[in-house]
C-alpha cells in the first residue's frame, strides 16, 4: 500500500516535470538554427523583462492603492520640478493633468503656453496665453506670450501691440522691452530700438546680449563711440562671445583703428579669417588697395582659404582699376 502511493506520488511529480519540460523542449526545438547558448539567452532575456514588467505593474499598483488622487497645487509643484531639471514633456505633463482637475487657473495656463513656445508650438501656445486673457484679462505676461506668438510667425505688428499692452501692465517685462527692440530694430527704428534697449538693461542689467543689441543699434546710427562702450561692456558679461567680438571689429575699424580691430577680429575666429573680414570692411570703405592686401594675407596665411577672400580679392581689384 505505501508502495502504491508512493508511486502514485512519482507519477504525479513525473507529470508536473512533463508539463514543465514539455514547453520548454518545444522552445528550445524551434530554435534549431541557432546554438543552445543563443537560445538560453533569448528566453532568459524574455523571462527577465516580463518578471520586471510584472514588478513595475505591482508597484504601479500598489502606489495607486497607498497614494491619494494629487491636487493640482501638488502637480504643479511637480511639473515646476521637472521644469527645473529640463524635462519639458514631463512637466507639461503634469501641468495639463493639474488642468483636467481644475481649468480656471490663469498660472497654468502660462506654464504650458511659455512650454509649448520654447518646443516651438505657437499655435498650442497661443492658444494657452488666449485662455490666461479669458479669466485674467489684465495678465501682461500673457500678452508678452502672445508677442513672442506673432513675432514667431512672422507678425510684428501684432507683435509689437500686444508687448506694448504688456509693458503698458508691467513695465518692468524687460524681455518684452528686448523683444520690441529686436522689432524696432527689424524696422530700421534704430532710435526706438535703442530706447527699448535701455529700458531692458535699466531692469536686466547683466545681459550681454542687451549691451550687443543696444551696440548694434548706435552702429546704425553712425554713434560708433558709443556703439564701442556697449560692445565692451558686453564683453565683460561674456568674454567668449564670437558675434561681440566681431561687432567691436567693425565699430573699430569705423573709428579708424584697424590694427586694433584685426586683434579683436582674430579673437573671434582665425588669422587668415581676420583678415579677410578687416578686407572687406576696407573694401566698403573703398579703400581697395589696403583690402587687396589683407585678402592676400588671407589666401597667404592659409592657400586654398574659402572662396569668400578669394572672390572679395577679385571685386577690391576690378574697383581699383575702374576709372572713378
Amino acid at each position: 500500500m505505501r508502495r502504491r502511493k508512493m508511486v502514485l506520488k512519482w507519477k504525479e511529480e513525473r507529470g508536473i516535470v512533463l508539463c514543465l519540460f514539455i514547453p520548454l523542449l518545444i522552445l528550445l526545438m524551434t530554435g534549431c538554427s541557432g546554438s543552445r547558448n543563443s537560445e538560453r539567452g533569448i528566453y532568459e532575456s524574455g523571462y527577465k523583462q516580463f518578471m520586471e514588467r510584472q514588478k513595475a505593474l505591482a508597484v504601479d499598483e500598489q502606489a495607486s492603492i497607498e497614494k491619494p488622487v494629487m491636487t493640482p497645487e501638488e502637480l504643479e509643484r511637480k511639473g515646476d520640478f521637472y521644469v527645473k531639471q529640463g524635462n519639458l514633456p514631463m512637466a507639461l505633463l503634469q501641468y495639463n493633468k493639474a488642468l483636467h482637475l481644475d481649468q480656471n487657473q490663469p498660472g497654468l495656463h502660462y506654464k504650458m503656453g511659455r512650454l509649448f513656445l520654447e518646443r516651438g508650438m505657437v499655435e498650442e501656445a497661443q492658444n494657452e496665453f488666449l485662455e490666461v486673457l479669458k479669466i485674467h484679462p489684465r495678465h501682461a505676461q500673457a500678452f508678452e506670450g502672445l508677442g513672442w506668438v506673432f513675432f514667431k510667425t512672422g507678425n510684428l505688428e501684432r507683435a509689437e501691440t500686444n508687448l506694448q499692452q504688456a509693458i503698458d501692465l508691467d513695465a518692468s517685462l524687460w524681455q518684452a522691452h528686448h523683444l520690441l527692440g529686436i522689432i524696432f530694430d527689424r524696422q530700421l527704428k534704430y532710435e526706438a530700438a535703442i530706447r527699448q534697449y535701455r529700458k531692458a538693461i535699466s531692469v536686466q542689467p547683466n545681459s550681454a546680449m542687451l549691451f550687443n543689441n543696444l551696440g548694434m543699434s548706435l552702429f546704425f546710427t553712425g554713434d560708433y563711440q558709443k556703439a564701442l562702450e556697449c560692445f565692451l561692456e558686453a564683453l565683460k558679461l561674456e568674454t567668449s562671445h564670437d558675434r561681440i567680438y566681431n561687432n567691436l571689429g567693425l565699430t573699430l575699424c569705423k573709428l579708424g583703428k584697424y590694427e586694433e580691430a584685426l586683434d579683436i577680429f582674430k579673437k573671434s575666429g582665425d588669422e587668415a579669417a581676420a583678415y579677410n573680414n578687416l578686407g572687406y570692411v576696407l573694401m566698403t570703405e573703398g579703400k581697395n588697395k589696403e583690402a587687396i592686401e589683407a585678402f592676400e594675407k588671407a589666401l597667404e596665411i592659409t592657400p586654398g582659404f574659402h572662396k569668400k577672400a578669394y572672390e572679395n580679392l577679385k571685386r577690391a581689384k576690378t574697383a581699383q582699376s575702374s576709372p572713378h
